[in-house]
């Protein structure tokens, strides 16, 4: 076999080897319903680990119960995207598959951390506990690289929400047909409401920040107006 020859067959398998990662990372983006405006910033290979307690039966002749820890580790994706960090878990041998089994909020993120004398683990905390992971290339040297790239997009998911928030405000102090477009998205049309002062019925306001109770003359704002119909839709 000359030396054409054999630089062709390592063009080939490199082909075959960029192809086939192209597909695996094709399958596991698909199994990711991704909202309006999201996108995936970053995703790391390795192994999600969980642990519970099991009760193990000791002794011949005299039983003792004795609490047990047992570990799992199972395979797949961690995916980071602009609004949450999502758990792709990896099933199957031959027909792999992939399954979102839970996700968090950028924004209920608590800390990253890592622990491990040799095997090193990445820990994600959030106010409902912590997720252990062995994520192939981060250890004690990346770590720094990896807390900047996740913290990043916490930061930027803040300020969106609270833009967001403030421009609601905005819109609501300004006029009632804000009020409106907002209450059609979703689904609801109100001709009337009630005044929160003595009940009587008002009619809706096309446009403005305020109208006034033809019954007891109170001013019924549209931030008022907003908060109780936010209850509604939700």
């Amino acid at each position: 076999m000359d030396v054409q020859q054999i630089d062709q067959n390592l063009i080939s398998i490199a082909a075959f080897i960029l192809l086939a990662a192209r597909r695996l990372v094709l399958s596991w983006q698909s199994s990711i319903m991704l909202r309006k405006g999201e996108r995936i910033v970053c995703y790391w290979s390795g192994d999600c680990e969980t642990s519970q307690t099991v009760v193990v039966q000791k002794g011949k002749y005299v039983k003792r119960y004795k609490p047990h820890e047992v570990k799992e580790r199972k395979n797949g994706f961690l995916v980071l995207t602009n609004e949450r960090l999502v758990w792709l878990e990896q099933r199957g041998i031959f027909g792999k598959s992939y399954h979102a089994l839970f996700e968090m909020p950028l924004e209920h993120l608590k800390g990253i951390s890592m622990g491990g004398a040799i095997m090193k683990y990445v820990s994600i905390t959030d106010a409902e506990g912590e997720q252990t992971f062995h994520l192939m290339g981060i250890g004690s040297r990346e770590l720094d690289s990896f807390k900047q790239t996740v913290f990043e997009q916490v930061e930027a998911r803040k300020r969106s929400l609270e833009e967001e928030k403030q421009k609601d405000r905005v819109h609501i102090l300004l006029d009632f047909s804000f009020l409106k477009s907002y209450m059609e998205k979703g689904g609801l049309v109100l001709q009337t409401f009630k005044c929160p002062e003595c009940g009587a019925s008002v009619k809706f306001p096309d446009a403005g920040s305020q109208t006034v109770c033809g019954h007891c003359g109170a001013n019924i704002y549209a931030n008022d107006v907003f908060k109780k119909i936010k209850d509604l839709i939700g």
